[in-house]
C-alpha cells in the first residue's frame, strides 16, 4: 500500500511537460497510462473494476469541450477581447488583461487562453515599461484560478461535477448558497487589483504601444458559437431534471455549430480549423488518472488518508475544511492538481459520510485549495508553465524567485478571499 501511494504521488509530480526517454517524448498522458498499467499489474486495482472508475461521460465532455474551444478560438472571440483591451492605458490595461484572461477561462481551456493572451500581455508590458512577468504570468494565474468557477472550466471541476453528480448551476449557487463561481471571481478580482497596484505605477501610455490592435471578427460566426455554447450551459444546468449525460450536452453544441457552418454558410475551412484543435491527450490523461485514483481507493489508502485528516481535525467540520484548503494548496504547488483532485475526491466522500455532512461542502474546500492554491508555482498548473515557456522563448527567463514575486501575493490573497467567502457560506 505504501508503495502504491508513493507511485501515485510520484506519478502526479512527473505528469506534466513531456520528457524524452530513449529518443521518444513521454507526454503526461503516456505517463498517466503507464502508471495506471503498473498499478493494475501490481494488483492495486483488479482489472474487472477498471470500467467502474473510468467515468466515460466525463471523458466525453472533456474531449468535446476541446472542439467547442476550437470553434471559439476560430470565431475570433479572444481577438475581439484583445482589441478592446489594447485601447486602454496604464494600470487599466494591465488589470483588464489579467481579468479578461480569467473571464475567458470560465468557458475556454486555460492553456489556450494563455497562448492567446501572452503576446498581447507582453506587448502591453513592453509599451508601459512594466516587468513582463507581471502581465504574462498575472494573466496565467487568473486563467488558472478561474478554472473551477464553473463545471466546464477545467478538468478538476469537471471531475468533481461527474463524481458528485453536480450540474452547471451548482457551481454558482448550491442549495441556496453561493459556491465556487463567487469564491473564485471575487478572489481573482481582489488578487488582480493587488498585483496591478503593486507593480504598475505611473504608466499612462497606451497599452498598444502606439497602435491599437484591430480584430477582424465574423460577428455572425461568433454569435452562432455563443448561442450553442449557451444551449450547452442550459442543458448542463438542467441535467438533473431532464436526465441527460454530460457528453450529450457538449455534443449538442459541437453538432449545432458544425451543421450551421456547413449547411448554412458552406464554411468547411472554419470547421476543419476547429476540429484540428481537438485534444485527445487530455481525455487519455484523465483515463489514466481515474484508474490511479481507483487504485487509491481499492488499496484502502483513501480510508487511511481520511483517518489521518479526521485525527488532525478532531472530527470538526470547520477544522477539516480549513485543513483540506491548506493541504490542497501545498500539494498543488508541487504536483499537478488534476490527479490530486481525482485521488482526493473518494477521501472527501468518506470524510463526509463519517461526519454526516454533505460531501459537496468539503469538495468546495478541496477545489479552493487545489485551484486557487495551484497558482503558487509553475509546477502544479499547465497554464503557469505555458506562460513561463512563452516568456523564455521571447528572451525573458523566469526563475522560481521571479515567478514567486507575482504568484505568492496573488495566491495568498486569492486563497484568503476565496476561503473567507466559503466559510461565510457554509461555516457561519
Amino acid at each position: 500500500m505504501v508503495a502504491s501511494l508513493a507511485a501515485l504521488f510520484l506519478g502526479s509530480a512527473l505528469i506534466g511537460e513531456g520528457r524524452r526517454v530513449a529518443g521518444f517524448t513521454l507526454r503526461r498522458h503516456h505517463l498517466a497510462l503507464i502508471l495506471a498499467a503498473v498499478l493494475v499489474a501490481a494488483g492495486c486495482l483488479p482489472p474487472s473494476r477498471i470500467l467502474g472508475y473510468l467515468e466515460p461521460d466525463v471523458l466525453g465532455l472533456v474531449y468535446l469541450m476541446s472542439i467547442v474551444t476550437g470553434y471559439m478560438e476560430v470565431s475570433g472571440l479572444a481577438d475581439l477581447v484583445a482589441s478592446r483591451v489594447s485601447r486602454l492605458s496604464g494600470r487599466r490595461a494591465v488589470f483588464s488583461i489579467i481579468m479578461a484572461a480569467g473571464a475567458l477561462s470560465l468557458i475556454l481551456e486555460n492553456v489556450s487562453v494563455v497562448y492567446l493572451f501572452a503576446p498581447l500581455a507582453l506587448r502591453v508590458a513592453e509599451a508601459l515599461g512594466v516587468d513582463p512577468v507581471v502581465t504574462v504570468v498575472g494573466a496565467a494565474l487568473a486563467s488558472e484560478m478561474s478554472g473551477s468557477a464553473t463545471m466546464i472550466g477545467d478538468p478538476p471541476a469537471i471531475i468533481t461535477a461527474g463524481f458528485l453528480n453536480l450540474n452547471f448551476m451548482d457551481f454558482i449557487v448550491y442549495r441556496g448558497r453561493p459556491s465556487m463561481f463567487f469564491y473564485t471571481v471575487a478572489a481573482m478580482l481582489v488578487a488582480s487589483t493587488l498585483i496591478t497596484l503593486a507593480y504598475v505605477r505611473g504608466a499612462e501610455r497606451r497599452a498598444g504601444g502606439g497602435g491599437v490592435l484591430e480584430a477582424s471578427v465574423d460577428k455572425v460566426f461568433l454569435a452562432e458559437v455563443l448561442f450553442f455554447v449557451s444551449v450547452k450551459i442550459v442543458l448542463l444546468s438542467l441535467r438533473d431534471s431532464i436526465n441527460i449525460p454530460l457528453t450529450l450536452a457538449a455534443l449538442t453544441a459541437v453538432t449545432g455549430i458544425t451543421c450551421t457552418r456547413l449547411l448554412l454558410h458552406r464554411d468547411a475551412r472554419s470547421v476543419r480549423e476547429a476540429l484540428a484543435r481537438h485534444d485527445i491527450e487530455t481525455p487519455l490523461f484523465l483515463a489514466g488518472v481515474f484508474i490511479i485514483s481507483g487504485a487509491f481507493v481499492e488499496t484502502g489508502l483513501a480510508s487511511r488518508v481520511a483517518n489521518l485528516l479526521l485525527w488532525i481535525s478532531r472530527g470538526d467540520p470547520l477544522r477539516l475544511s480549513l485543513l483540506l484548503v491548506a493541504v490542497s494548496m501545498l500539494a498543488s504547488a508541487v504536483i499537478y492538481n488534476t490527479p490530486y483532485v481525482a485521488a482526493m475526491l473518494p477521501v472527501v466522500v468518506e470524510l463526509a459520510h463519517r461526519l454526516g455532512i454533505d460531501p459537496v461542502v468539503l469538495a468546495w474546500a478541496l477545489l479552493i485549495g487545489a485551484t486557487l492554491g495551484g497558482t503558487l508555482t509553475y509546477i502544479g498548473a499547465m497554464a503557469n508553465y505555458a506562460a513561463v515557456r512563452y516568456l523564455e522563448s521571447r528572451g525573458y527567463p523566469v526563475g522560481f524567485k521571479r515567478f514567486a514575486k507575482v504568484s505568492v501575493p496573488f495566491t495568498l490573497v486569492s486563497v484568503v478571499v476565496g476561503t473567507g467567502l466559503y466559510l461565510l457560506s457554509y461555516h457561519p
